[in-house]
């Protein structure tokens, strides 16, 4: 058993209940920050691990039994995040305040990569308009959670609602400037009064 596993056991059971892991610790009768990624390491670099007590009454408050914690701790079990068509995402109260998926909106699949957090969500390519780099199928899993970094791929929702993919060339306090993934990579030029939202590209399935 691994101190990062119990953690994301814990984390697939908030996502699941549509929580925060602040969500789950208060729901569950504990301090709001109990279940927090800040508080996973201490300030000396040690592991942190959620006591007996607060993981058995996360788990009654979830109304998961100890055989499914224990799967989803070794890795028997699916994590699944959020799943829609492409298209879709441009639909209004997909999104709660937190900026999480909002599970009951959203169909499931199981999660097949490494840099899970409670942010992530997936979106199937439905037709050829961004070929060449994605064709139909692909699946993209995205976080809006993930920290964005120059050249990273991310998806962009503006408050006219469409929904641009591509890098970033450059972001700032007032700008954002990313580059097409079609048109030839043409510069777009955003003033950040017009980004409804971001979410870097962690996963591609090709």
């Amino acid at each position: 058993m691994q101190h990062g596993d119990v953690w994301r056991a814990l984390d697939a059971i908030a996502t699941r209940k549509g929580l925060t892991p602040s969500g789950l610790a208060k729901l569950a009768g504990l301090d709001a920050t109990a279940f927090n990624k800040s508080k996973r390491i201490s300030k000396g670099g040690r592991p942190r691990w959620p006591s007996t007590e607060s993981i058995a009454r996360a788990l009654k408050a979830a109304s998961v039994d100890y055989a499914e914690f224990a799967s989803l701790v070794s890795g028997a079990a699916s994590l699944t995040i959020p799943f829609l068509e492409l298209p879709k995402v441009t639909r209004n109260g997909l999104f709660g305040d937190t900026g999480m998926p909002e599970p009951p909106k959203w169909d499931a699949i199981a999660f097949p990569g490494t840099e899970w957090d409670e942010g992530c969500f997936a979106l199937e390519v439905v037709d050829d308009s961004l070929r060449p780099v994605y064709r139909t199928g692909d699946r993209l899993i995205a976080s809006r959670q993930a920290s964005i970094r120059a050249q990273d791929r991310v998806l962009c929702k503006t408050v006219s609602d469409q929904v641009l993919i591509g890098a970033v060339a450059r972001q700032t306090s007032r700008r954002l400037d990313l580059n097409s993934i079609v048109d030839g990579g043409e510069m777009i030029r955003l003033d950040v009064n017009d980004v409804h939202w971001l979410a870097r590209i962690i996963w591609v399935s090709q």
